[in-house]
């Protein structure tokens, strides 16, 4: 079940975005945000890897929500540099805890390149979400260091052949951050995972047995 949303922000910016739930679903489920790549280099929410991302949680069980970021599709406003964005993110998760069809106390942020950074960088700051992923972090564009303290369960999957995720900057991030974690290189993979797609829902599947939503 698909549903075209609207979601507002507190700057009268206003989202375009798709929640969809499970066939199966029980009175209140856990749900996922999934925050797409950079909106100057193509990144939209109809992007392979948020797709996929979306399917690997519907058939967990998971209710997703996919948006544009402000100024991308039908979102309205324009790129803010990323702070705006951050804005973006915090809309959406007062929308996800804002459904009565969804538990509030089970709540996935996850983001893909560009997404992942904007994502989490709300997310630590936020106690709603319980969990956070990360594909393809962009760690040689931005800096990941506020993740080192976080103590919700994290999963980070990147290529070995990703041009803005070196496997070094990969290593060293997954250094410093805390457990409980689950951290995966992806041979042959580069940033834009293209028809290994699957690869990625494999470690989310195996993330999700072992941290449980």
């Amino acid at each position: 079940m698909k549903e075209n949303v609207s979601i507002p922000c507190p700057d009268s910016v206003i989202l375009e975005g798709v929640l969809e739930f499970p066939e199966h679903k029980s009175e209140k489920i856990p749900s996922a945000l999934i925050c797409h790549p950079h909106p100057l280099y193509g990144g939209e929410m109809n992007n392979n890897v948020v797709q996929a991302l979306s399917r690997v949680f519907i058939e967990s069980g998971i209710a997703t929500l996919r948006f544009n970021f402000r100024g991308v599709g039908r979102s309205t406003g324009s790129y803010g540099e990323g702070i705006s964005e951050m804005t973006d993110v915090a809309s959406c998760i007062n929308y996800l805890s804002s459904d009565d069809r969804l538990d509030p106390s089970r709540m996935i942020v996850s983001g893909y390149s560009f997404g992942s950074w904007v994502g989490m960088k709300v997310g630590v700051s936020d106690e709603r979400p319980n969990w956070l992923i990360m594909v393809s972090p962009p760690v040689d564009m931005y800096d990941f260091a506020f993740l080192s303290q976080e103590k919700r369960p994290k999963l980070m999957v990147a290529g070995d052949k990703d041009f803005v995720c070196s496997t070094k900057g990969f290593h060293e991030l997954s250094q410093i951050v805390q457990e409980p974690k689950m951290c995966a290189v992806l041979p042959g993979h580069d940033h834009f995972h293209r028809d290994r797609e699957d690869k990625i829902c494999k470690k989310v599947k195996d993330f999700l047995n072992l941290y449980p939503v």
